[in-house]
């Protein structure tokens, strides 16, 4: 076997630290094939030009890493990143700790293969990886006492996770969701004019937060509705804005967000159906990833886009472009606004400035994540009381699209998000009512239930189908009610994410099931 052994010998090592995967079957085959003896020079010549390749696609089968094709793809895309960026992504990758391990290894290597047969060693692991495939070669920390009462809960009942039965769950997720939609009916002549605006926010989870070790009320406590338990279905912007701007039917699959959506379940066609005037609005041009068509030809936004002439530049984001302040963007948008004379305005706003490998400009500023969001959060909130300051009635509907993967787990960097986790699909969203006109404060109300885009557009439904402006002392509950649930269902590139019971499975793209840990 020669130096194949330590290659088998590293591949166990980085499994043991959950840095990868490894399918004992295959890698078994391959031992055995590289641990035939050549007889002659040519032979050994001809093993090695079959064994090198098929060492190098077997590592990346076993890695996290996503498959070939959507690989490729996202290669193309580094071609646009700043080199600073691309440097910073590489030091993400690396761990001292891995390396200094595996630099032990190879040494303890290098003077055991003289005396042993490093070959056996390498069976040895591989036929008891065969006998205890999910087992950890070194126990890793204990479970905490909340975890363990969790999981004794769940004991008592018993989930099918076959494959079978994992994909028949899937079909009937989809399948539910098919058959409902959300209607928006045109106000009464007689109730009071407010405007919409939906602000779409790239790169933030409630995991981000709690990362950043931050009260979310600092900022979400501004609002009177929060639903703190709502799936972005996605884990990349374009997605997510198609699903939020055909957010009036239930959740689709995937593989059909590009296909045509019909009118029915566009939102912001339904708003305009309902007398609202449609405007959109980025801090950004979105060219990359062609997330500009994605809001315009996929979500059915077809109003034309508004300049950001004027504004102020704030960030370079990850591919040098400008980023604008969304104060900014939003102030020069609102004074515009409240010289026009329609009665009901919608604004779509999408803006990056949490993006991942952003910099702020400005020699010495703090680019980091929570300064971002601390800017983030200051502009929105300054924008917030401008509204109220105007006098005008706004319903504010704030989306994130997906987490930043701050945290980032055993099978992805941090930023990385090919998996759509939980920790990454699990978004903050709420909603203000400004200027209600209320004798006293409206009470929070927080939404627990697992929900998705439908419950948006249900609530927006309601609020045209009856005005909060027009009784605002009553209270929200007749709106929050019975709001449509949405089990933790996530996609991206073909690879899914299902909660079942207590934990989460994931079908890959070849689809095989597996137990997300």
């Amino acid at each position: 076997m020669g130096l194949w052994s330590a290659y088998f010998l590293a591949k166990i090592i980085l499994y043991a630290h959950g840095y990868m995967d490894f399918s004992p079957w295959m890698n078994l085959a391959f031992a055995v094939f590289t641990a035939l003896a050549p007889k002659n020079s040519r032979q050994r010549f001809a093993k090695n030009l079959i064994a090198v390749p098929l060492g190098i696609l077997l590592l990346y089968h076993d890695s996290w890493l996503p498959p070939i094709n959507q690989a490729v793809l996202q290669l193309t895309n580094l071609r646009d990143f700043r080199s600073a960026y691309l440097w910073e992504l590489a030091a993400r990758i690396i761990s001292w700790k891995l390396l200094f391990e595996l630099a032990l290894m190879f040494a303890f290597y290098a003077l055991a293969r003289r005396k042993l047969r490093m070959s056996t060693f390498v069976f040895i692991g591989i036929f008891a990886l065969m006998l205890a495939p999910h087992g950890q070669l070194w126990p890793g920390a204990a479970p905490s006492a909340a975890a363990a009462l969790a999981t004794t809960k769940q004991a008592a009942v018993v989930i099918d996770t076959s494959p079978q039965a994992l994909d028949a769950r899937l079909a009937q997720f989809y399948a539910e969701q098919k058959s409902t939609q959300t209607h928006f009916n045109r106000p009464s002549a007689q109730d009071m004019p407010y405007d919409i605006l939906l602000l779409h926010v790239c790169s933030l989870s409630w995991d981000d937060l709690k990362r950043l070790h931050l009260e979310p009320d600092a900022f979400f406590g501004r609002f009177e509705v929060v639903l703190s338990s709502f799936n972005s279905a996605a884990s990349y912007s374009g997605p997510a804005a198609i699903r939020l701007l055909r957010g009036a039917c239930g959740q689709t699959p995937e593989n059909k967000l590009y296909d045509a959506a019909g009118n029915e379940c566009l939102v912001m066609d339904g708003l305009q159906n309902a007398g609202f005037e449609a405007h959109w609005l980025m801090n950004h041009d979105g060219h990359f990833g062609n997330f500009f068509g994605d809001v315009r030809d996929r979500g059915g936004l077809s109003v034309a886009l508004e300049n950001t002439v004027g504004a102020t530049p704030a960030q370079l984001s990850f591919d040098g472009t400008r980023i604008y302040s969304d104060y900014s963007v939003l102030s020069r948008w609102w004074a515009k606004r409240q010289s026009n004379p329609v009665a009901r305005v919608a604004l779509y706003y999408n803006t990056i400035s949490l993006h991942d490998g952003n910099r702020v400009i400005g020699a010495g500023r703090d680019s980091s994540y929570g300064a971002r969001w601390a800017q983030l959060s200051s502009d929105i909130s300054r924008f917030l009381d401008d509204l109220r300051k105007s006098g005008r009635r706004v319903i504010v509907v704030f989306v994130a699209e997906h987490g930043a993967a701050l945290g980032g787990d055993r099978r992805q960097i941090s930023g990385m998000r090919e998996i759509p986790t939980a920790a990454i699909a699990h978004v903050p969203v709420a909603i203000a009512l400004v200027n209600t006109g209320g004798t006293q404060q409206v009470p929070q109300q927080r939404i627990d239930d697992p929900v998705s885009y439908r419950a948006v557009s249900e609530l927006l439904s309601r609020f045209i189908a009856t005005s909060p402006y027009e009784k605002p002392d009553t209270g929200l509950d007749s709106y929050v009610q019975g709001l449509p649930r949405a089990e933790f269902v996530a996609e991206n590139n073909g690879t899914t994410v299902v909660q079942v019971g207590a934990g989460y499975m994931m079908r890959s793209p070849d689809g095989a099931w597996s137990t997300l840990e």
